[in-house]
């Protein structure tokens, strides 16, 4: 983790903050492929701060009050949500957050060193389930967020959302993509009752403990949220999840831990959600279609950076190929040839 120095106006934040804490000293999580972690730590402890990266794929994922709102609404809920300190602006003018840091491991392609296998498959996908479902049980309206989505036309909104997302940063001709426009178009479902939904969740957005038991300790990464339709949560984390994927699959590291032999299957952590939720999982198949379709709108943001000379990272070279396999498991979902 690299040192970096706390400017004299994140100073004088923490201090207005955080009273009778620090000095801090101030490290790098990681580089983020949406919004920067970095780690507050003194003597007592530590804090996450979390601010905008200096390129944005996407300018609606980089709003540190949103994300702070979502997480001050979930303070008094059963979510397990970090507990948000404040939102600042830095000296650059751009906003950063603080809030609790949590004791837990983000999980993609391996396991914490001494993590029985066994346990790790049995527990990680009802962990997963069970926070998805207490997050998706939220009275959203009670707990203040009646202006915090538009849920009325959700669904509806979609599609022609995405195909202008990447019709604006159009790099390269990708078919399947208006094909498969075309699919969710046609084959839409009903509308669910609108849900608090993360917008990216899967298990490198959460924290897992294995003490005895496998839990969740905290969702992380809330800059998506919104108030819509929660199967669009599922979608994603069951599109990632498993060993029913196909040889040249998309991402290979999200999620990699779920191809553990004897994990559940994509069909149980669905029956488990509906147990859970009361709500259908009738139509998942179009949810984790329209789960890969609308990542790689999104992450093609980043490949066209790359191929501008605007970003230089392994993650961006990764999606030349990343972005087509999205597709093609989409279209695998859809039943397309």
């Amino acid at each position: 983790m690299s040192t970096l120095t706390i400017s004299d106006r994140l100073q004088r934040w923490l201090d207005d903050a955080l009273p009778g804490r620090g000095p801090f000293g101030l490290t790098r999580l990681s580089g983020g492929n949406s919004n920067e972690t970095l780690l507050l730590s003194d003597s007592e402890g530590s804090f996450v701060l979390r601010r905008p990266p200096a390129d944005a794929i996407d300018p609606s994922a980089h709003s540190m009050e949103r994300e702070f709102r979502i997480m001050s609404a979930l303070n008094d809920q059963a979510v397990p949500s970090p507990e948000a300190i404040g939102v600042g602006i830095d000296e650059n003018g751009g906003q950063f957050l603080v809030m609790e840091a949590v004791d837990g491991y983000p999980l993609t392609d391996h396991l914490p060193e001494g993590v029985d296998p066994d346990l790790a498959a049995a527990g990680i996908g009802p962990a997963l389930i069970d926070a998805l479902a207490k997050l998706h049980m939220v009275d959203w309206q009670a707990a203040g967020l009646s202006d915090f989505g538009r849920p009325e036309g959700f669904l509806e909104r979609q599609v022609p959302r995405w195909s202008k997302q990447y019709e604006r940063i159009k790099v390269r001709d990708l078919p399947r993509f208006h094909q498969l426009g075309e699919w969710l178009e046609a084959n839409r479902p009903p509308e669910q009752p609108p849900a608090i939904m993360h917008g990216d969740f899967h298990l490198d957005n959460t924290l897992i403990r294995f003490d005895g038991d496998v839990r969740v300790t905290a969702i992380i990464d809330w800059e998506m949220s919104t108030i819509g339709d929660p199967l669009f949560d599922l979608g994603i984390s069951l599109a990632f999840w498993g060993p029913d994927r196909p040889r040249q699959m998309a991402m290979p590291k999200v999620q990699g831990v779920s191809r553990l032999p004897f994990t559940p299957s994509r069909r149980e952590l669905a029956e488990l959600y509906t147990e859970k939720t009361g709500r259908s999982t009738e139509h998942i198949d179009w949810y984790m279609a329209i789960a890969f379709w609308k990542l790689a709108a999104i992450v093609e943001g980043a490949y066209a950076q790359y191929t501008q000379g605007l970003l230089d990272s392994e993650y961006a070279v990764q999606l030349e190929n990343d972005v087509p396999a999205l597709l093609e498991e989409a279209a695998g979902f859809a039943g397309l040839d």
